[in-house]
């Protein structure tokens, strides 16, 4: 009896891990879809230096061109510790979808993260 338990517990495990990763998966996907070209366009708007004002590239770069796009949650570099909830940043930095383009090679790549709830752009160097 103990094993039957145990081998439903599994399986009932195995199920909700299947579905909330198939979840995401398509979430994120219609997502991509639905604010990938608003991403490009801000991206293309915003000028090509990065936070403290330094340029990131040498001329101009082909946002339509990225290699790689990504949905993520959150904005990893904003420093808001998870426990603070009432802090204004909270859901800048847990919360809001950001749809990150990627361009260049293993050695030089640069991402734009856009944020979809504020609409804003921000270069990075990776």
């Amino acid at each position: 009896m103990r094993a039957v338990v145990m081998v439903l517990a599994v399986l009932v495990g195995v199920k909700i891990w299947a579905q909330d990763r198939l979840y995401r998966e398509a979430a994120g996907e219609a997502l991509l879809a639905a604010y990938k070209i608003h991403a490009e366009a801000a991206c293309v708007a915003r000028p090509q230096t990065d936070a403290r004002g330094m340029p990131v590239a040498v001329g101009s770069v082909n946002w339509k061109q990225s290699e790689t796009a990504e949905v993520m949650l959150g904005n990893p570099r904003l420093s808001v510790p998870i426990w603070q909830l009432e802090h204004p940043m909270w859901d800048a930095r847990y919360k809001n979808p950001i749809v990150r383009l990627t361009v260049g090679d293993r050695y030089s790549r640069l991402a734009c993260d856009y944020d979809v709830t504020s609409g804003k752009a921000e270069l990075l160097v990776l």
